[in-house]
């Protein structure tokens, strides 16, 4: 009797025990990457200097991360889920790693927080999350097809772009017939958590089917407004062309415009050929500030975890003093500054 009643006991843990346990998952992304360029000032006085921007080569590691998520049944029709995701760099210490999820490289540990929370999911009613989370955003962008350390960030190029908010709430609606809502709210806690430094909320939609993917989302935070809107198509069974537009609102300075159009073709080799043009007018609200990107490159499936990369950019900034704006190079006001590079890159991705 007293081995029934253990044996049973046993069973009733593995059950449970099988129930909760997370999948954990990631990956490595490593690439060699090498840029150059120069930029030209014109001074106050009108005097003219350039300046040599070659890079060294460098080896990066591009959002290489890991984590644990899971789901664990409450109620017939409504789930816990959590996930616990953290990113690493690969080939680097605690001194150089993205740790706010700007792009931007500055001092952390290593297992930084990425998309973390906790959430409620009911079949009827959606999901709602909490924690630290992507803006809404991000589930809109359907033209960004760059890849690894290339020039300008594997990003589309607009200042705003799904940045990771603390103390967040995101609200998924379900999916019905390829169509989602979504909406987020970010809590403005007057401490050093705040990401936006005031509350925020945004509103968005989604519709995917067959071959076409369309969205629009808008985020406010105080005199920040954000609105997006991008698609994408798949005109033939290999070629696939996206396209991006963004309006971000400033507390001063013009409206930012970003633009973004890519395409992708799939070969009857394992390489998949891509190409993106990103182009931004009044850059972080700055008159007349310009950005404009040309990328080219491939991807090569080796199998379902691991791709291979290569990849080639070339990138030219603008910005001139106005009645509106001041450009500042080295603390010095000066009339303009302009930067054209190349890039070129390479690595290997492996996903588990």
């Amino acid at each position: 009797m007293k081995k029934l009643l253990l044996a049973t006991a046993v069973a009733a843990l593995s059950v449970s025990a099988a129930n909760a346990a997370p999948t954990v998952y990631g990956k490595g992304f490593l690439t060699l990457d090498l840029n150059t360029g120069d930029t030209d000032v014109v001074y106050a006085d009108n005097s003219k200097e350039s300046f040599d921007a070659d890079d060294r080569s460098k080896l990066n590691s591009n959002a290489s991360r890991i984590g644990l998520k899971g789901s664990e049944a409450l109620t017939g029709n409504t789930d816990l889920v959590y996930q616990l995701e953290y990113g690493i760099d690969v080939d680097a210490g605690d001194r150089f790693v993205d740790a706010d999820g700007s792009r931007s490289m500055e001092k952390s540990d290593q297992f930084y927080s990425r998309d973390t929370y906790l959430g409620l999911k009911n079949a009827q009613y959606g999901t709602l999350l909490a924690g630290r989370l992507s803006a809404i955003d991000d589930y809109v962008n359907f033209a960004n097809v760059t890849q690894g350390g290339v020039l300008g960030g594997d990003a589309v190029l607009a200042s705003f772009d799904a940045p990771r908010t603390n103390n967040t709430f995101n609200y998924f609606s379900p999916n019905i017939n390829g169509m989602q809502f979504m909406a987020m709210y970010a809590m403005d806690e007057n401490n050093n958590t705040d990401t936006l430094d005031r509350d925020a909320f945004g509103v968005g939609g989604k519709y995917e089917a067959g071959p076409m993917n369309v969205g629009a989302t808008y985020i406010q935070a105080g005199d920040l407004k954000v609105a997006r809107v991008s698609g994408n198509y798949a005109i033939s069974p290999v070629v696939t062309l996206g396209a991006l537009y963004q309006n971000t609102g400033f507390d001063e300075g013009d409206n930012e415009n970003a633009f973004t159009i890519s395409g992708e073709m799939a070969t009857a080799t394992p390489w998949t050929a891509y190409a993106q043009g990103d182009f931004v007018n009044n850059v972080g609200g700055a008159d007349d500030a310009e950005k404009f990107r040309a990328v080219v490159g491939g991807k090569y499936a080796f199998n379902a975890a691991t791709t291979g990369h290569l990849y080639g950019a070339y990138l030219s900034t603008e910005a001139n003093t106005t009645d509106k704006t001041g450009i500042y190079y080295n603390d010095d006001l000066v009339k303009s500054v302009e930067f054209d590079g190349f890039g070129i890159g390479g690595g290997i991705e492996y996903k588990f």
